[in-house]
């Protein structure tokens, strides 16, 4: 990358946490910079982080730098054939998406309950996806253990560093729903529906963001 162009990209994502609109910044990034790789959006956030911006601030705007950088992402086309770690990993993510999604709609489903009488096939479907979701575990460990130290290995920190936060914040999310599941008898129905129905929306949205930059990002550098 030219010194030139990388000062453009590193300013375009100073604007982005000094506040500047998303819609702006693309308009500004199709006109300067054209299409950026995920190995460059990667080493500049690293470097970024070396010149003193907070990891966390990386981190809390990933979700607009995706909203920017979106179009060039999703150019990549396909990563890995059939079978290939990656290929599995991201084949994982879909059934892990489809877990989610599942237990949103069951969530949906129960809203009207009066009583947890009503809603017993629901209750037993819900263990069922606790416990999927439990041997969901190996997935971010495998990440962890042999993709991270992988890019680690050669010179890529910071993505590694946001993914492994984010798998944090996923484990607490699946640790709300399980002490949700071990303690609805305590509940009021209205209650623990309304609680459900925001564990499985929390889950999913983060599911979806997370799994995007790791199919769109990490596993393209």
């Amino acid at each position: 990358m030219s010194e030139n162009r990388k000062k453009m990209l590193k300013e375009l994502i100073r604007q982005l946490h000094a506040g500047v609109l998303p819609d702006e910044a693309k308009e500004r990034f199709k006109q300067v910079l054209g299409d950026v790789s995920p190995l460059e959006i990667a080493k500049i956030e690293q470097e970024l982080v070396e010149e003193g911006m907070p990891r966390e601030e990386i981190q809390r705007l990933c979700d607009v730098h995706l909203a920017v950088f979106r179009e060039s992402l999703e150019k990549a086309g396909v990563l890995a054939p059939a079978g290939h770690p990656i290929h599995i990993l991201m084949e994982e993510h879909k059934l892990l998406l489809g877990f989610a999604d599942d237990l949103k709609n069951t969530a949906r489903e129960m809203r009207e309950a009066e009583d947890f009488d009503s809603i017993r096939e629901e209750m037993k479907h819900l263990g069922e996806m606790a416990e999927l979701l439990k041997d969901s575990e190996s997935h971010y460990v495998r990440e962890e253990n042999v993709l991270f130290p992988y890019l680690e290995k050669h010179g890529v920190t910071e993505p590694p560093a946001i993914m492994w936060t984010e798998h944090n914040k996923i484990r607490e999310i699946e640790k709300g729903l399980h002490q949700l599941l071990e303690t609805w008898k305590i509940l009021a129905v209205e209650s623990f529906v309304e609680r459900l129905g925001e564990v499985s929306l929390a889950l999913t949205e983060m599911l979806s963001t997370h799994f995007y930059k790791e199919n769109n990002i990490l596993f393209s550098l």
